[in-house]
């Protein structure tokens, strides 16, 4: 059964619990740390970067699966959402600049990291 179909006494969905990317206390990036197999507990232990759409706040991860479920037409997203098509227009550019922005530090931070190495 899909989690999403889950309804509680009121009829309210229930939501999953969502990965969290950023620390409640001082709102750092979080890392995953261990990850277990689910069928043999066998674990892995390191430190793990988030993948860029789990680092998105809630509301910008159903964006974008909206996005997906839509095939990108945008113009279906707007009735869905009840704004105009310019308005969603600009939200999507302002994700996409934001994971431009993330993967391009990611990336300096990766490289600064390879070199301390050496």
């Amino acid at each position: 059964m899909n989690s999403e179909h889950l309804m509680n006494e009121n009829t309210d969905p229930i939501q999953p619990p969502r990965l969290p990317a950023h620390c409640p206390g001082c709102a750092a990036a979080l890392q995953v740390v261990r990850l277990n197999c689910t069928e043999c507990d066998t674990a892995v232990i390191g430190g793990f970067s988030l993948p860029p759409l789990a680092r998105l706040v809630p509301e910008d991860q159903d964006f974008v699966l909206c996005f997906l479920q839509t095939g990108g037409n945008l113009k279906d997203m707007a009735k869905q959402y009840g704004v105009s098509y310019p308005t969603l227009r600009n939200r999507l550019d302002a994700l996409v600049e934001e994971l431009v922005s993330s993967a391009e530090s990611e990336s300096t931070g990766d490289d600064l990291g390879k070199a301390s190495n050496l």
